[in-house]
This record gives structure tokens, sequence and C-alpha cells, in this order.
């Protein structure tokens, strides 16, 4: 048995033109020959997979992928006769992401055996017949967003796109007060954060996203106070730190936010939302932009994290 490892040296890397890595493009193994197709990059997470298979091994494959928190019904790739049909189901709204692909192509005829997904929270069964040669497709820390292979009337080849996922920090805060808030990693940037406060703590924050062009807000807490705001000329400027202080104030000793400050890719700094006292803390990761917020809030502003996602150039 025969096995192939695709590793970096097989791939590309394809970036946006604000500078991200929108993802690696790992070439296709497989058989030769076939129609040439290209499911693309653009996608945050897949939904699910279908395979069509029979004796001769698999038929087709489509998936269904997830953009902006639609999902996205793929092509089909590969003919249909009679055979089994399976599917996988990725909990994507849990964040359950395809991490790698392993299978097995007929080295003579050239058509897929058999496939299997892992996941970050699970591993499926192989679809089809383990024989043939043997391949895998993925890179550690990174996750599959899109696909692309040739076909006729079977799966002849099989490729993927990679990213490296979002990361979520540790709240900082008090992280028992308050209702739990997250607002996701599939955001493009930051644009405005508008943040209320009084002369003791923090009470809300709204945060303009952008997404796709378009301006999505997420609103935070409660508006009682004073309200500021802080503009980020994104796409030519991101977020990229966090800072901050928590401390217990009087009414009822709850642990809650006491100042806030931002800092771009530019090197600017905002103003200090807030008063800086108590415990400080700093939400940073070099190499890295801010994308997304989570929380708490009730009464009071009592927690806040980030999702930090890669960035080649500024």
């Amino acid at each position: 048995m025969f096995i192939i490892y695709l590793f970096l040296f097989l791939s590309s890397a394809i970036i946006d033109s604000n500078g991200f890595a929108m993802a690696q493009k790992i070439k296709a193994i497989g058989g030769k020959g076939g129609k040439l197709w290209d499911d693309g990059a653009n996608h945050d997470n897949i939904a699910k997979v279908y395979i069509r298979g029979d004796h001769e091994g698999i038929q087709y494959i489509k998936f269904d992928y997830v953009k902006d928190g639609q999902s996205l019904n793929g092509s089909v790739h590969g003919g249909s006769a009679d055979g089994f049909t399976q599917t996988l189901e990725i909990d994507h709204l849990q964040y359950e992401q395809i991490v790698s692909v392993k299978g097995y192509y007929n080295r003579i005829t050239g058509v897929m055996q058999a496939l299997q997904f892992k996941t970050n929270l699970k591993t499926s069964e192989f679809i089809g017949y383990q024989k043939g040669i043997k391949f895998s497709l993925g890179v550690d820390g990174k996750i599959i967003v899109g696909f692309h292979g040739s076909a006729l009337r079977n799966l002849r080849s099989l490729g993927a796109y990679l990213k490296t996922p979002p990361t979520k920090s540790e709240l900082q805060g008090g992280i028992t007060g308050g209702v739990y808030w997250d607002d996701g990693p599939n955001f493009d940037g930051v644009r405005k954060v508008y943040v209320t406060f009084t002369e003791t703590h923090i009470r809300s924050m709204n945060i303009d996203y952008d997404q796709d062009g378009q301006v999505v807000t997420r609103s935070h807490g409660m508006k009682n106070g004073e309200t500021q705001e802080f503009a980020v000329d994104f796409p030519n400027e991101y977020m990229t730190s966090v800072e901050g202080t928590y401390d217990h104030i009087s009414e009822g000793n709850y642990l809650v936010l006491t100042s806030l400050t931002f800092k771009t890719s530019k090197g600017r700094i905002s103003q200090t939302f807030g008063l800086v006292i108590g415990t400080k803390f700093v939400l940073e990761s070099k190499g890295n932009v801010i994308v997304g917020f989570h929380g708490r809030d009730g009464g009071s502003f009592d927690a806040i994290g980030v999702y930090f996602s890669p960035m080649i150039s500024s």
C-alpha cells in the first residue's frame, strides 16, 4: 500500500487585497483525467458533505458551505448511477471545522475509492472502500474551507483550501457576572467602537464590524452614561489590541470593566474610555488583528474577550 501526504511545497498562498491570507491551496491528488472543478476558498466553513458511490468507487462529491452565517449549496462533482449516498453534517454553529481528509484512489482506473473526514470534534468512518493508494490532505493548525479537484463519471482527484482559523482569547474581567455573549469570528474587521461609561465603570459597547463591505452592528450592555467612539480606517487599518482594567465596584461589589483603550495596525491609540483603576489586562497577539468580540454584560460591562485572525501585511 502506498501512502501519499501533501505538504507545503505542493501548495500556494491566496492573499486578499487587505493582506489577509485567505487560504492556502493544496494540490489535488488522485487519478488523472476528468474535468477540473473548483469551489474556491471564499467560505467561512463547511456545513455538509455528500458522497455517492458504488463498487467501482466514489461517483460524486458535493459540499454545502457557510458564508457570513448563510448556507450555500455547492455543485455536484462527478456522475450519478446506482449506488449508495452518505452525508456528513458539520456543526458549524458550534464552530466545528474540517481539519483533514484521508482517502484512497485506484492507481489504474484513477477513481477515488474512499474518503474519511476529520473535524476538531470528531472523525467520520471511511465512506467507500479502503483499497488502493492512501493519501491525506491537511496541515496541522489549519482548517479546510474549500475543495477543488477533477471528476467525470466518477470523482478522480481531490484538493483543498486551508486557512489558519481565528483564535479566541480568554475573557478579562468578571467571568461570572452578567450574561455571556459572543459575536463570533466571521467578520473581516472592526470599523468603529462606541463605549458608554460612568465615573466608575464601563456600561456598554457597540461594535461596527465589516462583513463583505457592509456594516454589521452588535450592541452589548446598557447605555446609561457618557458615550464616545473610536473609528478605524478599515480596510486600510485594523484593530490590533484592547487594553483595559477591571475592579470591584461598590454597587453590589461586582467585578466589572473600569476602562478600555484600543490600538490599531497604524500605531494609533484611542482615547481611554472610563477610569484606569484596578487590574490591568492586554488582549493582543503578534501578527494578528481583531475580527470579533465576546464577553459578559448585565447592568454593567462585566468582561471582554476577542477573536484574533492572522494578517500577513497591514
